[in-house]
């Protein structure tokens, strides 16, 4: 593989360095790869040892089931998903983001402007370094009579914020060096200016990849600023007929990238690949092809195909849009079961914990709390049991919920009904919230109850299909149930 350098002016190297030490973190590393598998949110270990799901498929309100569409991660290890009915319109997606301790507080839509008939949307997703914004690629167009299109990138803070997010015009396909946007713009890979960075509409040529012959589509760019990889394509109709992986070495995005390079080749895989994933580092590289989701090591010389210094290792053979970040998989995993105090009461050391010379007492967890007899294991999915009957007039004074938690943590309670019941239009519309912490594995109770705006209008919402979503760190369950 060789790539056309662009015309624009090479800037120094000292210019590149700073450039590079203020986008990225000095020394980052990967320490995990997020991705979509069968319509679930996943995080995985590099070598594949480890996995944890993050989310499973949702039912919504209206009974249908919206499925885990992209997911991104951020150096520092935040992750985001967004998720939404296969062949739904794109303003209907949801987004939601963990935590790297695997708690998580943020979700919401993953919007548009309005004034468009059909949206399509992310096309190209990501997370910035410090895992403060979104960014995401469109391609929307107008009804009839005649047919406008207009393509961009949005951008917006990734909050659980519903303002409108901002248009970049001019680029598509995004990803994130740092802050920055790294875009195409027909077969010119771009890099947003850093004092414009991520909202703004400026950007500057970097490299130009027509040589190649493919369409240029989204670019990863190690956050050292040391290597870089372009998905190519070739579409035969509406099928995609090629699909490669370009891998360069470069001197960060503020200069040209030198000729000859110390990398300059394509990944060996196995048909159509697509969505590449480069470590903080640069020392790994995540894509799927039709083999499923790989990780690899990168190559380190411009034979061509790429030499890679380990073989890959298929994280899936289902999986895609593989995304390479810093969160640790400790949060993710169920937690341990407490460790048992030593048989006699004693005779061979302490239970780690416990005073010296003493033991556990008979009946208590190593932290001195006492079990709940039939809690839900560690790590098992919240279970939450309602009155027999609930009415609307009752929800706006507060229903009392029990949850069986396997853990300590907060219990999150949102009920959600069909926005058409409030006379409405879009997404589903949260009527009633609740929480509550739990101390330790076992039960724990929180009010649910109507909030200002469905108070306001709560004869409607007799006879209403509700949807209770029970959140309990990473885990998430969902019920359905009939107001009266």
């Amino acid at each position: 593989m060789h790539l056309a350098v662009s015309a624009h002016a090479r800037r120094a190297i000292l210019l590149c360095v700073t450039a590079v030490a203020l986008d990225a973190p000095a020394g980052a590393g990967a320490a995990s790869v997020a991705y979509i598998d069968n319509g679930e949110a996943w995080v995985s270990s590099l070598d594949g040892t480890q996995k944890a799901r993050l989310a499973s498929p949702v039912v919504n309100s209206d009974g249908q089931t919206e499925k885990w569409l992209d997911i991104a991660q951020s150096d520092g290890g935040r992750i985001v998903a967004v998720r939404n009915v296969p062949g739904r319109i794109s303003r209907f997606s949801w987004f939601k983001i963990w935590e790297p301790d695997g708690s998580s507080t943020v979700e919401g839509p993953l919007n548009a402007p309005s004034g468009w008939a059909v949206y399509v949307y992310p096309l190209g997703f990501d997370i910035t370094a410090d895992g403060k914004h979104l960014v995401y690629g469109f391609s929307n167009s107008s009804g009839c009579c005649p047919i406008s299109f207009q393509t961009g990138i949005y951008a917006r803070p990734a909050t659980n914020s519903v303002l409108e997010p901002i248009h970049v015009s001019g680029q598509r396909y995004p990803s994130l060096f740092g802050g920055r946007i790294v875009a195409a713009s027909g077969n010119t890979v771009s890099v947003q200016q850093a004092a414009a960075a991520p909202y703004g509409p400026d950007f500057d040529p970097w490299l130009d990849t027509s040589g190649t012959g493919l369409e240029q589509r989204r670019t990863d760019v190690a956050a050292n600023g040391q290597l870089a990889a372009f998905e190519l394509e070739q579409w035969n109709g509406g099928t995609q007929a090629v699909g490669k992986i370009g891998v360069l070495a470069i001197q960060g995005v503020d200069t040209s990238p030198s000729a000859p390079a110390a990398v300059d080749c394509y990944l060996p895989t196995t048909g159509v690949a697509h969505d590449v994933s480069l470590s903080m580092d640069a020392k790994h590289i995540a894509w799927d092809d039709d083999q499923g989701l790989k990780v690899a090591g990168t190559p380190t010389t411009s034979a061509d195909p790429c030499v890679l210094p380990t073989a890959p290792v298929v994280i899936s053979a289902s999986a895609q849009h593989g995304a390479i970040g810093g969160a640790g998989l400790s949060g993710f995993l169920p937690a341990p079961p407490p460790a048992e105090a030593p048989p006699g009461g004693g005779g061979g050391g302490t239970t780690p914990g416990t005073p010296s010379g003493g033991t556990t007492p008979s009946g208590t967890t190593p932290s001195g709390t006492t079990p709940t007899p039939g809690s839900p294991a560690p790590g098992a999915a919240p279970v939450a049991t309602l009155p027999a009957r609930v009415t609307a007039s009752a929800l706006a004074r507060g229903i009392v919920v029990t949850v069986k938690v396997g853990a300590p943590g907060t219990v999150r309670v949102t009920a959600t009904v069909p926005a058409r019941r409030l006379g409405r239009r879009g997404k589903p519309i949260v009527v009633a919230t609740g929480s509550a912490r739990a101390t330790r594995a076992g039960t724990v109770k929180l009010r649910l109850r109507l909030n200002a705006t469905a108070r306001k209008r709560a004869a409607r919402l007799k006879g209403a299909r509700l949807t209770l979503r029970i959140v309990h760190g990473t885990r998430t369950t969902t019920r359905t149930i009939t107001l009266r």
